[in-house]
C-alpha cells in the first residue's frame, strides 16, 4: 500500500435487509485537497459517508490511513484516528457559549473547578487564528448559520481531525455566505493540510473549490475526475446516468376533475424567488428538487410558518394571506412535516390524543373537552387507515410507519381541503410505504388537493398525477403529467438548471 498520508476506502460493500446499497466502492481523501462527492438521492452517498466517519460498519472492504489498516466501531473511534464529520444538523448546543461548546465533554479544570476563563481565552485565540470574527463568550444561538458551521468545523479540527467530511454545508446559506464558507474551508485545507470531502447537490457552488470529484449511482462509482477535467455538464450527465426509462408503474386511478384549487403567483419569501404553480382538486401534485431547492420552505410558507413577502396565493379562487399556522388550519390546510419526531407529534401523548390535537374544540361542551367522544373519533379514523400497535400508549412506542399513519389520521380528522406532505414516507419500511401511498391516493380521490414533496423520484412518479421541479427557490417548469416524465428528466431539471 502507498504511504502518501491519504485516507483510503477500498472495495466497500454494504447491504440493508439483503438489499445492496454499496457495491465495491473505492474512495480516496488526500491531505490538503477537497474531494467532491455527488450523486442523486439514494445513490449511496450518505451510507458511504457514515462508513468513512465510523457511524456505520461496512460489510466488506477495507479502510486505511497512510497505508495502515484501520477499523472504526464508532464516530469516537474515527475521531481518535483524525476523522470527523459535520452533518447538516449541527450538534452545537444553542444555549451554551462558543467556548462551552468547544470544550464540551473535555472541560478545563483548575484547582478542581471548571476553568471558564482559561477555556474562553483558548477559544478566542483559536477563533482569531481561523479568521472567525466571533466572540468566545457569544451564545451559539445568536450566531448566523455560517458562523455555527465554522465553529463546528473548528471544534473538530481542534480535536486533531486530519480528515473532515462536510454533508451539504451550503444548504441553508445564500450565495455570498456559501462562497465565504467554501473559501474558508479551502484555505484551511491548504494551510493545515486537511483532507476535506464535500457532499453537496449545489454543483455551481462547490465545483470551484474541488480538487477532484466522485459520482455515485446505484452504490457504484460511475465517474471520478481530477480538477482539470471537472465540468458541471460531465457530472450532470453521470448523475442522470441510466435513468432513461419511464419510471415505475403508477397507481391506477381516474384523472383529476381539472378544477384549480391552489394557485400561487410569483410567491416570494425566505429563499423563495417567485414561485408560480397551480394544483387541482382530486389530484396529487408532486414537487421534486434537491436539498435546499426551496421545496420545504414553499410548503411552510403556504402553512404560515415561513414569512411571505411577495406574490399572491389563491385557495379555491379566494385570496389567502398566511400569517400563522392558525390561519392555515382555519383555511382548511394541513401540513405533514418532514421531521415527525421534532414537530409532528407529542411523544408522551397517545396516538388517539395526537390525532385530535388540531380539532379538540370540536369536542368542547360547556367549556370542557369530551375526551370519550374525541377518543371514539380517533379510534375510528385510525382503524380506517390500518394503524397498528398500542394506540392508547405513548406514540413514541409505535413503529415509524404507524407514527406516520397517526399523523395522516390527524389530517383526516381535520377534514383538510389542501394537504401539504413533506417527505411523507421518510423513515418508514417498504410495507408502510405502500399503505401510505394508498392513503395519499384515497385523500385525492375524495376530492382534496394534495401537494407532495419527496426526494425519491420513483415515489413521485408512482403516486403523483403531475410533477414540478424546484431549483434555487424557483419552479423550473410548470407542472406536467407524470406520463410525460422520466427519471432522467427529473434529475436533469433538478441538477442542470441554471443558478
Amino acid at each position: 500500500m502507498t504511504s502518501d498520508g491519504a485516507y483510503r476506502a477500498s472495495r466497500i460493500t454494504k447491504s440493508f435487509a439483503g438489499v445492496g446499497v454499496l457495491h465495491g466502492v473505492d474512495f480516496v481523501v488526500r491531505p490538503g485537497t477537497i474531494h467532491g462527492l455527488f450523486g442523486h438521492n439514494g445513490a449511496g452517498k450518505s451510507t458511504l459517508l457514515k462508513i468513512l466517519a465510523g457511524a456505520q460498519p461496512q460489510d466488506d472492504g477495507a479502510l486505511s490511513i497512510a497505508g495502515r489498516a484501520i477499523t472504526l466501531a464508532s464516530p469516537r473511534d474515527a475521531l481518535e484516528q483524525g476523522i470527523a464529520c459535520v452533518y447538516q444538523e449541527l450538534r452545537l448546543i444553542s444555549n451554551l457559549t462558543v467556548a462551552e461548546n468547544l470544550f464540551l465533554g473535555r472541560e478545563l479544570r483548575r484547582n478542581g473547578l471548571k476553568d471558564g476563563n482559561g477555556m474562553a481565552a483558548y477559544t478566542q485565540s483559536l477563533l482569531d487564528g481561523y479568521g472567525l470574527r466571533t466572540a468566545a463568550s457569544a451564545r451559539v444561538g445568536t450566531l448566523s448559520h455560517p458562523e455555527k458551521q465554522m465553529v463546528e468545523v473548528i471544534a473538530n479540527l481542534d480535536r486533531k481531525a486530519r480528515f473532515l467530511f462536510l454533508d451539504e454545508p451550503t444548504t441553508a446559506l445564500d450565495g455570498g455566505q456559501a462562497a465565504s464558507l467554501l473559501a474558508a474551508i479551502r484555505r484551511i485545507a491548504l494551510e493545515r493540510q486537511i483532507g476535506v470531502v464535500l457532499v453537496s447537490h449545489k454543483l455551481d457552488e462547490v465545483l470551484g473549490v474541488c480538487d477532484e470529484a466522485t459520482v455515485l449511482s446505484g452504490g457504484r462509482v460511475i465517474l471520478h475526475a481530477e480538477r482539470e477535467k471537472l465540468k458541471k455538464e460531465t457530472i450532470v450527465d453521470a448523475i442522470v446516468g441510466d435513468a432513461h426509462h419511464a419510471g415505475p408503474a403508477r397507481l391506477s386511478r381516474a384523472p383529476a376533475d381539472g378544477k384549480t384549487f391552489l394557485e400561487v403567483r410569483g410567491l416570494v419569501g425566505r429563499r423563495l424567488s417567485g414561485v408560480t404553480l397551480a394544483a387541482k382538486t382530486g389530484e396529487v401534485l408532486g414537487v421534486y428538487g434537491l436539498v435546499g431547492s426551496g421545496r420545504t420552505r414553499f410548503l411552510r410558507s403556504l402553512f404560515g410558518t415561513e414569512p411571505v413577502t411577495g406574490g399572491e396565493i389563491l385557495i379555491d379562487g379566494k385570496r389567502y394571506e398566511p400569517r400563522s399556522a392558525r390561519d392555515a388550519l382555519a383555511a382548511g390546510i394541513a401540513l405533514l412535516t418532514e421531521e415527525r419526531k421534532r414537530d409532528g407529534f407529542i411523544p408522551l401523548m397517545s396516538a388517539y390524543e395526537n390525532v385530535v390535537l388540531s380539532t379538540l374544540k370540536r369536542y368542547r361542551m360547556n367549556g370542557l373537552i369530551d375526551h370519550a367522544a374525541a377518543a371514539r373519533s380517533a379510534r375510528h379514523t385510525l382503524a380506517r387507515i390500518g394503524t397498528r400497535g398500542r394506540l392508547d400508549a405513548p406514540i413514541k412506542s409505535l413503529s415509524g410507519g404507524n407514527q406516520q399513519k397517526v399523523l395522516f389520521g390527524r389530517i383526516i380528522e381535520q377534514d383538510a381541503r389542501l394537504i401539504l406532505l413533506d417527505e411523507p414516507t421518510k423513515g418508514v419500511d417498504i410495507g408502510a410505504k405502500q399503505d401510505i401511498y394508498e392513503i395519499i391516493r384515497s385523500l385525492a380521490d375524495e376530492g382534496r388537493c394534495v401537494v407532495v414533496v419527496s426526494s425519491e423520484e420513483e415515489e413521485l412518479l408512482e403516486i403523483a398525477d403531475r410533477v414540478t421541479v424546484f431549483h434555487h427557490g424557483r419552479c423550473e417548469y410548470a407542472p406536467v403529467p407524470v406520463s410525460d416524465v422520466t427519471l432522467a428528466a427529473l434529475r436533469q431539471a433538478a441538477w442542470a438548471a441554471p443558478a
